[in-house]
């Protein structure tokens, strides 16, 4: 399936675009799912779609679009959630515009969802987003940056990627400087994907991203717990997740529950992070639980 590649902001020189999925013809004015990817904030690319998600373009008939969005740490966690809000933007107002003839969408019905760090980007899309979402889709997210699991050096327990365990700073030099040139992707063949990993080691997302001590804005539970409601919201975590603990999904969880919020929750047992990448996972509950919001 060959998406249409769009730029919907261009940051100075930076063009930061989006590929747009489109179901059969035969679907009329669908609704869209918005999708960020993950990699801490600090790496990876709109390309890296589950197959679940491809395949639901035409099993379930959203029209699927992949954003890319600026890297931490040249580009701050405010700046990578203008890039989210300027998505939504330009989805609701200008997306129609780029439509073969004939083709429509319904723009009024937005899905956001997101795989880990791209998880965290679709739970701030339902908190500051002025196109609000009609409903969330959370998949193993980053919720806190300063909780446990990110503020505690992290053993690198995958030796075919990390063969020593450990990442040395000469590899991600280039990437931790923050007068590097912003990108909004990387290609699979980077060093820039071992800054993930080098950041568990060093235990200093919060800093990579520039989030300041003692500021709660990007602290999930703590926005829905002094905002008293949250759209609808579907979260699910492996609880065998080795590069996101799964507390950081169920501290979540807890205050949606808090909040009496309209949510569910898949704790998956023995599942580790990105275990949708295979293909037998379909994640039929997260979509009957998007299309119930959606219609």
């Amino acid at each position: 399936m060959a998406p249409q590649s769009l730029t919907y902001k261009t940051v100075g020189s930076l063009p930061i675009k989006l590929d747009l999925y489109l179901p059969p013809k035969s679907e009329t004015n669908p609704p869209i799912l918005l999708w960020f990817h993950g990699g801490g904030l600090l790496q990876g690319s709109r390309s890296g779609v589950a197959p679940h998600m491809l395949s639901g373009v035409s099993k379930y008939g959203f029209a699927l679009v992949s954003a890319d969005y600026r890297l931490a740490p040249q580009a701050t966690i405010d700046e990578i959630v203008s890039d989210v809000q300027d998505c939504l933007t330009f989805i609701h107002d200008k997306l129609p515009q780029h439509m073969p003839l004939g083709v429509t969408l319904d723009t009024s019905r937005i899905a956001a969802s997101g795989s880990s760090a791209g998880g965290y980007l679709a739970l701030l899309a339902g908190l500051y987003s002025k196109v609000t979402p009609k409903v969330v889709l959370s998949m193993y997210p980053i919720t806190n940056p300063y909780g446990k699991f990110f503020t505690t050096p992290q053993p690198q327990r995958i030796p075919d990627i990390i063969p020593d365990r450990h990442v040395d700073k000469s590899v991600v030099a280039q990437y931790i400087d923050r007068n590097t040139e912003i990108v909004a992707d990387n290609d699979a063949a980077s060093t820039r994907n071992k800054l993930y990993f080098y950041m568990m080691q060093e235990a200093n997302l919060a800093s990579l991203l520039s989030v300041k001590p003692g500021d709660d804005t990007y602290i999930i539970a703590d926005q829905l717990r002094k905002r008293g409601s949250y759209l609808p919201c579907f979260i699910l975590h492996g609880d065998a997740d080795r590069f996101v603990g799964i507390e950081q999904a169920e501290e979540v969880v807890e205050a949606l529950k808090e909040i009496g919020a309209d949510y569910e929750y898949e704790r998956l047992e023995g599942l580790d992070h990105v275990f949708d990448n295979d293909a037998k996972f379909q994640l039929e509950a997260m979509y009957d639980f998007m299309n119930k919001h959606l219609t």
